[in-house]
């Protein structure tokens, strides 16, 4: 063994002995010191002294572990959910007849939000609130069946899908009282009878009277919220009849309420309303939930929350306080003046509140054909995009108020929930609503580029099946 081996083996003898032992290494053979440079290093433990190179070692893998944990901590809180990222997407599709007009105008204009004055820099706690599912489809159907006097079994309806799972109780053809049931979501309902409105045949030689108030066979306010009141608190909804909104015309009365909770009207609602013509029950709607609060959380002040109006990933549904008046129902004045007066030409609407893709009460009576073809709608160029693209116009909003109130949210999952936020009056009047929890406990999808978005090659929607 020469000088330099001999000095390596003895080296590597005393850096494994314990300082205490007596043990001695055996000597190394020359073969296994020059050939260690090309073989696999052994897993070696040295429970005596440590070296420094050891040290070194043990101190970088500490560091890529401590890197390790802040990257991803596995007892860091995790996101009570993740919000829905689709309802903008969903919101452009169905206005798609006006979205060329609206995406230029909107290309073209960079709101910029600041806080006011009189807006408070202070933050607070809140309760975040799950709308869960009660019950099966199968028995919410039963039960509100057998309330508002529809027979037969539930069945899957003709547009069931594993992704939006619906049934029904009676024919799906409008030929006789139905009740159908989404099971996502908030699992709205919603109860129809189609023989409530009477048809009336027109011809050219008749001419249609407009119904008076005061030959109305429906109930009246007094009576309707009463009756309001006895139909939502059986459905699931505790209100008081003096939280019962009555609208009467001609046409029908109508009644509806919100849910509240923590004192606070949300977005969800129940409806009901009777044929002033024939006096009969015509449709009403509801849910299956029950509120079941998932913690209290920190939130952002009101100044910091306005720095989220220009996110839309924050927005959500205010209630009643801040919609600008009574919800749009699903058989309001100017459909029932339709199904009377036999107009063609208006679908039907779905409930507020209800679940995207929902089926209105009732089902669209189709459009007349139109030219060129028989039932096709006339092509349409659109117009051409000035040449050179204007500079977006910058318009500066002053938000002066902000109120504290519960959002409706939806999850990935379509699921709903209600989470603290900030109702945001504009200068114009209405109101924008923003999420108020602090960064982290809901998780956001991802962002969405408006310039990724090109005016005029958004399609139509397709119609619901």
């Amino acid at each position: 063994m020469n000088d330099s081996s001999e000095n390596l083996s003895q080296r590597l003898r005393r850096s494994f002995a314990s300082e205490n032992s007596t043990d001695v290494s055996p000597d190394l053979s020359p073969d296994v010191v020059h050939g260690a440079a090309d073989r696999r290093a052994p897993r070696l433990v040295n429970h005596g002294r440590v070296t420094r190179a050891a040290s070194l070692s043990v101190s970088a893998v500490a560091a890529v572990a401590v890197g390790a944990l802040v990257v991803a901590n596995p007892f860091a809180p995790q996101p009570l959910f993740t919000a829905a990222g689709t309802g903008t997407a969903s919101a452009l599709s169905a206005a798609s007849e006006s979205a060329d007009a609206d995406l230029r105008i909107a290309q073209w204009i960079d709101y910029e939000y600041l806080p006011g004055d009189g807006l408070s820099t202070s933050g607070g706690r809140g309760s975040v609130y799950a709308l869960q599912r009660t019950g099966s489809p199968e028995s919410v159907l039963a039960d509100v069946s057998a309330r508002y006097g529809v027979e037969g079994a539930a069945e899957r309806t003709e547009y069931f899908d594993e992704q939006y799972p619906s049934y029904v109780v009676g024919p799906e053809d409008g030929s006789a009282p139905s009740v159908t049931i989404s099971w996502v979501g908030t699992a709205n309902w919603w109860f129809s009878n189609p023989g409530g409105y009477p048809q009336v045949t027109r011809d050219d030689e008749t001419e249609f009277v407009e119904p008076r108030l005061e030959d109305s066979l429906a109930p009246g306010e007094a009576e309707a919220r009463s009756l309001a009141h006895e139909a939502f608190t059986a459905t699931g909804l505790e209100v008081a009849p003096g939280d019962i909104t009555v609208t009467v015309d001609p046409y029908q009365t109508m009644a509806s309420a919100y849910l509240t909770v923590d004192g606070v009207a949300t977005a969800l609602d129940w409806g009901i309303a009777w044929s002033a013509q024939t006096g009969e029950l015509v449709w009403a709607y509801g849910h299956a939930i029950e509120v079941v609060e998932r913690g209290t959380f920190d939130t952002v002040s009101a100044v910091a929350a306005v720095d989220r109006l220009s996110d839309w990933r924050w927005f959500g549904a205010a209630g009643p306080d801040y919609q600008g008046g009574y919800s749009i129902l699903a058989a309001e004045s100017g459909v029932a003046r339709d199904a009377i007066d036999g107009g063609a030409d208006a679908p039907v609407s779905s409930p507020e509140g209800s679940e995207p893709g929902e089926p209105g009460v009732g089902e669209p009576v189709p459009a007349e054909p139109t030219e060129p073809g028989e039932g096709e709608p006339i092509p349409t160029e659109p117009e051409p995009l000035p040449e050179p693209l204007p500079e977006p116009e910058t318009v500066t909003v002053t938000v002066e108020d902000a109120e504290a109130t519960l959002l409706l949210l939806w999850d990935a999952e379509g699921n709903a929930w209600l989470v603290p936020g900030y109702a945001m009056q504009q200068p114009e009047g209405w109101w924008n609503a923003v999420v108020s929890l602090v960064e982290g406990v809901i998780a956001l999808p991802e962002p969405i580029d408006p310039g990724m978005i090109e005016p005029g090659i958004i399609e139509p929607a397709p119609a619901e099946q």
